[in-house]
């Protein structure tokens, strides 16, 4: 689905919740116009993404880019490598995620800590 299509389907009242994912579709730059023309026409913009700590943090930063009341969705399983990679969300409060001030993403990866997940070829 790209902008267009998203634009069509919300102009149509076919969708209330606006929820693309960022590492499949247009990363930043593909999903913060969708997100602002949903937010401008009054739907909620709830950034979906199932993986790694890496893109939830992206989608964190997203949903914080667009405001709005939006939430972001994250995965509920046992997941430890996004656990390692995602610290942010240890910060987890009143369902608040401090994504903090630091450039980027705000990570610093500790390669040596996640050591444990390298796979050889």
């Amino acid at each position: 689905m790209g902008e267009t299509a998203f634009a069509a389907a919300q102009d149509a009242g076919a969708l209330a919740v606006i929820q693309p994912d960022l590492a499949k579709w247009g990363g930043f730059s593909g999903c913060l116009p969708v997100a602002r023309r949903a937010l401008a026409a009054g739907l909620r913009f709830f950034p979906h993404y199932l993986g790694a700590g890496i893109g939830l943090i992206a989608a964190g930063h997203l949903l914080a880019a667009a405001g709005g009341d939006g939430r972001l969705e994250v995965d509920a399983n046992e997941n430890p490598l996004r656990d390692e990679v995602a610290t942010p969300l240890a910060t987890l409060r009143d369902g608040i995620i401090d994504l903090g001030d630091a450039p980027g993403l705000g990570i610093t990866p500790d390669l040596e800590r996640r050591a444990r997940f390298r796979v050889r070829f």
